[in-house]
């Protein structure tokens, strides 16, 4: 599952929109992708202008494609003139906790076990330390 964020530049009016999505969904479809969502974010103003363009339509699509068609779709987007830019991400997933589950990393105390492998860890053994650094780059 991949998620696709696209700027069509302002001078396509909101009433080309959707034959601009038509295009694009097109080209994800040739490129073996499926798309899940689609979800237009509306008409924002960019950070910077982008080829003397000032605002912007974003549009943001949730699609399942094969990773090795991404920097096929990648290239397609770049020449597609109505795409003033394009990002394709993996979404991370988030696992939200329970109001009651939360526990403060902070506040807590590690336990006794705990403390004895924190101080094995601060002690460095020199005579072995050498040979520990040859290991690990396999001199």
């Amino acid at each position: 599952m991949y998620e696709l964020l696209y700027i069509v530049p302002t001078h396509f009016t909101e009433k080309d929109l959707p034959e601009v999505a038509k295009k694009i969904n097109k080209i994800i479809e040739e490129n073996g992708g499926k798309i899940i969502k689609e979800k237009n974010l509306g008409n924002k103003k960019l950070a910077y202008p982008i080829k003397q363009v000032y605002r912007g339509f974003y549009i943001l699509l949730n699609l399942e494609i094969d990773s090795k068609q991404i920097d096929k779709l990648n290239k397609e987007l770049k020449l597609t003139p109505e795409v003033l830019r394009h990002l394709i991400t993996k979404p991370i997933k988030r696992t939200l906790k329970k109001r009651g589950e939360r526990k403060s990393s902070l506040s807590e105390k590690p336990s006794a076990s705990e403390k004895k492998g924190l101080e094995k860890d601060k002690k460095i053994d020199l005579k072995n330390l050498g040979e520990k650094i040859d290991n690990l780059f396999n001199i």
